[in-house]
């Protein structure tokens, strides 16, 4: 049975993740040999593929490229390998995407916890990686993210990626057991987010945490946030922090850091925190633990999705509530 609170949610990730992977594995994909991989999802939906993407970009045999746009790219045809995630199941644009895929000749994989995704891809005799239902779609990353790196992994694109998840796994527990016994760490941070516009940066792998940790900010606290990359926003970002400091502007800055950065990243993140941290009172720098960057990335995400469940709590909101949401996909368009 599903957890009951989004913190219990976040809290099950390990798990999650050797569930997620055990879904892949019992899938029956084929070994196939596509030029390129389109990884379509939406929400919540969609962070496992941004993130395998980013997390293992030096493991990939060909392009793996998130699609959250309205239709498929033109370069997506027969030789392409699209998998659709939608953990509902029911999200109308990825259905869209998997009828488009089919339409092409493309190769096609689902990941969901059932729904109508996983129907379709039963009648038309496609894979389907079938995760545990009951989570809220933003609280199964781990299924999502394990389910799809088990699939690419399976599929020959993503080859060895399967097993170095499946390593990172106990450093992700111990992290867990550590939120548990320092909960008062994550709740003083959400206590200094409180109140304010929110903006997540990373460079590589952590400017797709950035943007998960954004989106949780956004859906559990019911908050402002945003996400930027580094070194992107050396170039013009860094420049609207002055407009914050002008107008006294309620804004903080969070910047995901990893110990191996090289020299060069490393040197501007510490000048970009300076002036960042000269235009606003909160500005603060998160570490992961671990012992390799896979490591203390998911363990930044871990603990940034801790922090935005206390956030919620200090916002005085319920995490759980997507009111806005189901009544946003529910309505008809005007």
């Amino acid at each position: 049975m599903a957890p009951e609170t989004m913190l219990e949610q976040a809290l099950d990730f390990p798990r999650q993740l050797v569930s997620g992977l055990a879904a892949a594995e019992v899938a029956g994909i084929p070994s196939g040999k596509p030029q390129a991989v389109a990884l379509c999802g939406l929400g919540g939906s969609a962070a496992g593929g941004r993130l395998l993407a980013a997390l293992f970009a030096d493991h990939l045999a060909v392009p793996v490229v998130p699609v959250d746009s309205t239709s498929l790219p033109g370069w997506i045809g027969a030789d392409t390998l699209v998998v659709c995630t939608s953990y509902s199941g029911a999200t109308a644009e990825t259905l869209g995407w998997w009828e488009q895929a089919g339409q092409r000749g493309a190769q096609r994989i689902a990941v969901t916890a059932g729904g109508a995704l996983a129907g379709r891809a039963s009648e038309g005799g496609a894979p389907c990686v079938v995760v545990e239902a009951g989570f809220q779609p933003r609280g199964a990353l781990g299924l999502l993210l394990g389910a799809l790196v088990g699939a690419l992994d399976a599929a020959g694109v993503a080859p060895g990626t399967a097993a170095l998840l499946a390593a990172a796994i106990p450093s992700t527990a111990r992290v867990v057991e550590a939120e548990r016994a320092n909960a008062v760490t994550a709740k003083a941070e959400a206590a200094q987010l409180a109140g304010q516009i929110v903006v997540f940066y990373g460079s590589a792998a952590r400017a797709a945490a950035a943007v998960r940790l954004k989106n949780q900010v956004n859906e559990n606290a019911k908050a402002t946030a945003f996400a930027g990359a580094l070194p992107e926003m050396a170039h013009n970002e860094v420049l609207g922090w002055m407009g914050s400091n002008r107008h006294d502007f309620p804004a903080a800055a969070v910047f995901l850091r990893d110990v191996a950065e090289p020299a060069a990243a490393a040197d501007l993140h510490n000048r970009i925190f300076a002036l960042v941290a000269s235009d606003r009172p909160t500005v603060l720098e998160w570490h992961g633990a671990g012992e390799s960057e896979l490591e203390r990335t998911l363990a930044l995400l871990i603990h940034g999705d801790v922090v935005s469940c206390h956030l919620a709590e200090c916002e005085g909101v319920e995490a759980l509530d997507i009111a806005r949401l189901t009544g946003l996909k529910a309505a008809p368009a005007e």
